[in-house]
């Protein structure tokens, strides 16, 4: 969490107690039902807050010195509607707030504004820029969530670069404005409502063509770590199971110490003689290195070949590279680009949107997607691809590659006609959903004083009920109550409705 945020600590919210009577006596009937009303008084509150937290108040943050501070309840705020657990990662949700008076535009990596937000908007004139930041004039406008952090991150640093540009370079935008007066200019500036929408969508579009060339660069630094790890394997298996005296251990320990030696006897050496010598020993310790080396690591895949861990995971990568067995995969997937490039020309020339491209287009992608799957997964069948056997590749290739960016973003907009905004620009796999902010307030029921009072008391009726219930079968004197039986009208009175109590007084 970003700056003083991170440092901020709550309570957690207070559990509701149990019912407890036990020492209340039998025949204390008022104690117990003032018992009884206080629990179901108790039960009648919501467990979440009512209200939506939108700003941080400065009495949760502890104020230095020595005065006693105590910690606040948590706070129901948009990241309780969206990420009720907390599992995502820092940058994987961007929320945006509007300001509801000048329809300016906030983003935060944090469900809650602070003072340093405000730090994101210019001053254009008087009255532009809130001294402070008001709860009741922020509101959420969308949260977006993306699948992994770092695409978040990426799209968080386009937005605010977008809307700065929009901030300082509107006269190439819209020149007409030159000539409203500087405070209606001011006001114009100001709304980024439909900005947001539009710069969503682009920055969605970039990371979309983006993730194409980082999906061929993921494959490409894999095919090039499984070969490595092929060829690494191989010789070191060559090297392990080598049994002249260049590749036994002791050997070379011996001639290492031989060397040694010859450096302590002799004092009056030339020195040819001295860097012929220095050469051996340093070749004689690179051969050692290498050899224990290929020992250890021929020793951990023995150690793993016949776990069912490791046999289960090459039987995994054999089944998945079946769509690449039998057919030339290389040739099929370049004939495949080069029909989806033909696809995505004729597309741009006929101006089409992105919703009616991905029609065409997406039984197309998943093909190649798939096919570039199974020729990577073929590699990891050849190399016997596991953590243990990657352990042998050098440090650079261990390192993980960035993962390519997918379009399985999801956005949640408060007026889901803002939306609208970006009609045709939006990727077609972007899903699109209303955030529903007193979605806590759907499942209580408000009633009015005098339903709560009658509420209340039926439900210590219905405590008292069961209490006695589980008393009688405590002493094993409970019995079910016999429903009487139905009587069977006769004759004429079989089609006689049942006539109501007419003299009853009615009631709203």
């Amino acid at each position: 969490m970003p700056r003083n945020l991170a440092r901020l600590r709550f309570r957690a919210p207070k559990p509701l107690r149990p019912l407890n009577i036990a020492r209340i006596q039998p025949e204390d009937h008022t104690t117990l039902h003032q018992r009884l009303r206080a629990h179901a008084i108790d039960l009648s509150k919501p467990q979440t807050p009512l209200s939506l937290q939108v700003v941080v108040n400065p009495k949760w943050k502890q104020q230095p010195g020595k005065k006693p501070f105590r910690m606040s309840y948590k706070p129901h705020t948009v990241r309780d509607l969206i990420d009720a657990e907390a599992a995502a990662k820092h940058g994987q949700i961007i929320y945006v707030f509007a300001n509801v008076k000048t329809n300016q535009v906030i983003y935060s990596l944090n469900e809650l504004l602070d003072q340093y937000h405000l730090d994101q908007l210019p001053f254009i004139g008087k009255h532009s820029k809130p001294a402070t930041i008001r709860p009741d004039e922020w509101t959420p406008h969308c949260v977006i969530t993306f699948p992994i952090a770092e695409q978040g991150l990426q799209a968080f640093r386009k937005l605010r670069e977008f809307r700065h540009l929009h901030e300082t370079s509107w006269e190439k935008t819209n020149p007409e404005w030159i000539r409203l007066t500087p405070h209606q200019r001011m006001r114009k500036i100001m709304d980024q409502v439909a900005n947001t929408s539009a710069d969503l969508a682009e920055v969605l579009s970039i990371q979309q063509r983006q993730s194409v060339e980082m999906r061929k660069k993921a494959i490409e630094h894999e095919k090039r770590s499984l070969r490595l790890m092929k060829t690494m394997w191989a010789e070191a298996e060559a090297l392990a199971m080598d049994d002249r005296d260049a590749s036994n251990p002791m050997w070379l320990e011996q001639q290492i110490r031989n060397i040694e030696w010859q450096f302590g006897t002799k004092r009056n050496r030339d020195e040819a003689d001295t860097k012929r010598l220095q050469h051996a020993k340093e070749g004689h310790e690179v051969r050692l290195r290498r050899v224990l080396r290929a020992r250890k690591y021929m020793a951990k895949l023995k150690a793993i070949e016949d776990t069912a861990e490791f046999m289960d995971m090459q039987k995994e990568h054999a089944s998945k590279a079946a769509p690449a067995t039998g057919v030339d995969a290389e040739a099929k997937l370049k004939t495949l680009r080069k029909e989806l490039a033909l696809e995505r020309g004729l597309i741009e020339v006929l101006d089409r949107s992105q919703e009616d491209a991905a029609e065409t287009m997406g039984a197309k992608e998943a093909e190649i997607t798939q096919l570039e799957d199974a020729l990577v997964t073929s590699l990891q069948a050849e190399a016997r691809d596991h953590p243990v056997t990657r352990s042998i590749l050098p440090t650079n290739f261990k390192k993980q590659h960035p993962q390519p960016f997918t379009m399985d973003v999801e956005i949640k907009w408060a007026d889901l006609r803002n939306a609208e905004c970006a009609l045709g620009k939006w990727p077609a796999s972007v899903v699109h959903d209303t955030l529903v902010l007193r979605s806590s307030r759907q499942d209580v029921e408000f009633l009015n004083p005098e339903q709560y009072k009658v509420t209340v008391k039926d439900d210590v009726q219905t405590m008292l009920k069961s209490l006695e219930r589980q008393a009688l079968e405590a002493q094993g004197l409970y019995e079910e109550p016999v429903a009487e039986p139905a009587t069977d009208k006769t004759g004429v009175w079989k089609y006689i409705p049942e006539a109501k109590n007419l003299f009853k007084r009615a009631e709203a």
